[in-house]
């Protein structure tokens, strides 16, 4: 069970959800008729930061679906930005693990949240190469359809973490410090890997695949209903920015940064690497922004 909401009843948190599997569906089944296909790709805010036609092409249909089954909607998209407003707001990312996506990899995803003032109430993380969807409303947490949870693992030396660091982004806001931490980890936790797509890895940890995840650049688009599935189960999921976490369900899914854990545990040396990583990140010569929505 979720947190409860006054301002969002099981039924309607419950419709929100349907509506976000039914435009989900539509755009997983576009998806997966694009994959490993020759596709256009092109770059964003440089070169390892890829967008492709089909990126474009889901959240059209996302905007246009969402939007029409629930008119007093905004929209927030990774690819177009703002668009509508009201009580209810859409974050989207049309395809999350775009690298993955382009190079015929397995590991992605879409990725929907729906928020009713501010506050997240439903989600779905489609996979459709991986034949899953995840769904969460405020009734609890779904794997097609079945309901599932995180698994509690207390030890860091027993622990599998799954995450995207580190990448490009993690060495030119940390140098040198993003490769030590990525060691300091490998040591600490019984496996890590890496697998590109944020949205995915909170899946896997809320449905109990993974004991925690992390990344040190996102948007709500990418955690906004992962973040709901972890802590439909009992698990965490911290929002951070400039080393200061923030557990405040309504707040955490807008920081720049994050982890996850299956269960309420305490990881150290995670807490201590994302913190440090987090606080001392610079871009631009600047600390790390707080992502700001068009």
């Amino acid at each position: 069970m979720t947190e409860p909401y006054a301002g969002c009843s099981p039924q309607e948190s419950a419709h929100l959800r349907e509506v976000a599997e039914a435009a989900a569906a539509r755009s997983a089944a576009y998806l997966i008729d694009a994959f490993r296909t020759p596709m256009a790709v092109d770059h964003k805010g440089g070169p390892h930061d890829l967008v492709t036609e089909h990126d474009l092409a889901s959240e059209a249909i996302l905007r246009a679906d969402l939007t029409s089954a629930v008119p007093d909607s905004a929209f927030v998209g990774e690819e177009g930005g703002r668009s509508g407003q009201g009580r209810v707001t859409w974050f989207v990312d049309p395809i999350d693990g775009t690298v993955n996506f382009s190079h015929g990899l397995a590991y992605w995803c879409v990725s929907i949240a729906a928020a009713v003032d501010d506050v997240v109430v439903a989600g779905v993380i489609a996979a459709p190469a991986l034949a899953q969807v995840f769904a969460v409303d405020l009734d609890g947490f779904t794997v097609n359809g079945a309901s599932a949870q995180p698994r509690r693992v207390e030890r860091e030396v027993d622990a599998f973490v799954i995450s995207t660091f580190p990448r490009h982004v993690d060495l030119e806001s940390n140098g040198e410090a993003a490769l030590h931490a990525s060691g300091r980890l490998t040591r600490a936790f019984g496996s890590v890997r890496t697998l590109g797509s944020g949205a995915l890895g909170l899946a896997h940890v809320a449905a109990g695949w993974a004991d925690a995840t992390f990344d040190l650049h996102t948007n709500a688009w990418d955690v906004a209903a992962g973040a709901l599935m972890v802590r439909a189960g009992g698990g965490r999921y911290l929002g951070l920015r400039a080393g200061v976490t923030d557990e405040n369900p309504t707040t955490a899914h807008l920081r720049p940064a994050y982890w996850a854990t299956g269960g309420d545990v305490e990881y150290p040396t995670l807490r201590e690497v994302l913190t440090g990583l987090s606080r001392d990140a610079r871009v631009n010569g600047s600390a790390e922004p707080e992502p700001t929505y068009p």
